[in-house]
């Protein structure tokens, strides 16, 4: 048995991942603490698994929404530099005093944390015996590559070009201010200066569980050793009373099209779910399904053809479905892909651009390049997936490439190698304790 402490930063979209693999290690005899919000407290309870809040003041806001096109170069710059400051800056300090906290109750085997929870960065950069960390990509894989535009453009790579510059000036040149910041929040903790690029921060770590295959990821020549392909994280069992009403209805319909805002950033429904419910409306042979996570639609007429749920089983409805249209959440896309359902995409915020630019590399999807599509681009889109068997031929490659991996039995895999020289486990055979 080892000793586990998972670390989520407060996002619906991190913790559910983390949460799953914290759930699987238990039920591997391993013992398991989780540190989140407090209001997924709850859920991490549900599971079995004890949880440590992290601090209010780490709590990360959704951030706003885009209302035009996003993916140029200074628009890209101003809204990456805010959201690297609430999300991956601004909590540093409280999530390393929790962490800290947590690691001196009792001695653990391994961090892991989510990419986004840098709280972790000074504990790795402290003179101190440390035990391992293991950074989990949640996120598209954000490390600098000489082979890939910088994370968070949105901007496919060319073959045979170097990034290298282009990397180095929006490091040293658009985001110095973040990176300033950075050695600030070290500097408090009487660490630092940071040894490199905040994105590139899970180069420090022991291992990078990357949740996905190399398949749905650029081509790198320069991919670290310690980078580990799992495969997507299965999602949660479904909760809930049953499904719907009208779930008959997916076995009749010709077309079946599930529109979703995900999870978080999903306060205004007339981004995308509005809209897509206007496409599709005089569509008689096609069933709309729309899973709004709670929040109110705008006023409008709800279609005949439309079915609308807070939230849907994903193992029953992805089956059924023939094309998905979602805002970009790293997790939902894989889910789709995984059952070879091609995907349109319209997200500008956090890492939407870059889930949306490695959908269209792969052809398993279109990219609509804005949060806020029109009915009529909706349409279009809708129209060209279902009218180019090559989006759901590529789709089904992926998928056949996802449901080959087992996620979980490799990162299971991955910590034994990891425990086997751990401090814990060390003190444990001083003991002559079974671990």
């Amino acid at each position: 048995m080892a000793r586990y402490l998972v670390a989520a930063s407060p996002i619906p979209g991190h913790v559910a991942p983390m949460l799953t693999v914290a759930a699987d290690l238990a039920r591997r005899g391993h013992e398991v603490r989780f540190l989140t919000g407090s209001r997924f407290a709850e859920s991490v309870a549900a599971q079995g698994i004890s949880c440590a809040e992290l601090p209010e003041s780490t709590a990360v806001p959704a951030p706003d929404a885009a209302r035009g096109p996003t993916r140029g170069l200074i628009s890209k710059w101003r809204t990456g530099r805010a959201e690297l400051r609430t999300a991956m800056l601004d909590p540093i300090a409280g999530q390393f005093r929790a962490l800290s906290a947590e690691l001196a109750r009792t001695t653990v085997d391994a961090v892991l944390a989510d990419v986004m929870f840098t709280g972790v960065v000074p504990l790795l950069l402290a003179p101190r015996p440390r035990p391992a960390v293991v950074a989990c990509g949640v996120v598209p894989l954000m490390l600098s590559s000489a082979d890939t535009p910088p994370f968070g453009m949105g901007w496919q790579p060319r073959p045979g070009r170097d990034y290298t510059a282009m990397n180095r000036f929006v490091h040293r040149i658009l985001f110095r201010g973040n990176q300033r910041r950075l050695d600030t929040a070290l500097a408090a903790l009487g660490l630092g200066p940071a040894p490199g690029y905040l994105l590139d921060w899970p180069l420090l770590a022991d291992r990078l569980l990357q949740f996905t295959v190399p398949a749905f990821e650029y081509p790198r020549g320069d991919l670290p050793e310690s980078v580990v392909f799992t495969g997507p994280i299965p999602a949660p069992p479904a909760a809930g009373s049953g499904p719907p009403e009208w779930w008959g209805e997916l076995a009749t319909a010709r077309t079946v099209v599930h529109v979703t805002q995900g999870t978080w950033n999903n306060g205004d429904l007339g981004q995308l779910i509005a809209p897509t419910l206007t496409a599709l409306r005089d569509r008689t042979d096609f069933l709309v399904v729309a899973s709004t996570a709670g929040s109110p639609l705008p006023d409008l007429p709800i279609p005949a053809n439309a079915r609308i749920a807070d939230f849907v089983p994903y193992g029953h409805l992805l089956p059924r479905v023939d094309v998905m249209i979602t805002n970009g959440g790293y997790g939902g896309v894989q889910q789709a892909l995984r059952r070879g359902v091609p995907v349109i995409v319209a997200g500008e915020t956090a890492d939407k651009p870059e889930v949306a630019a490695r959908v269209a590399y792969t052809g398993t999807g279109i990219d609509l390049r804005t949060a806020r599509p029109t009915p009529a681009a909706i349409a279009a889109a809708v129209d060209r997936i279902l009218g180019t068997p090559d989006f759901r031929s590529a789709a089904a490659r992926l998928g056949s490439d996802m449901s080959k991996t087992a996620p979980l039995e490799v990162i299971s895999n991955e910590l034994a190698e990891l425990h086997r020289g751990s401090p814990a486990a060390a003190a444990a055979a001083r003991n002559g304790l079974p671990r």
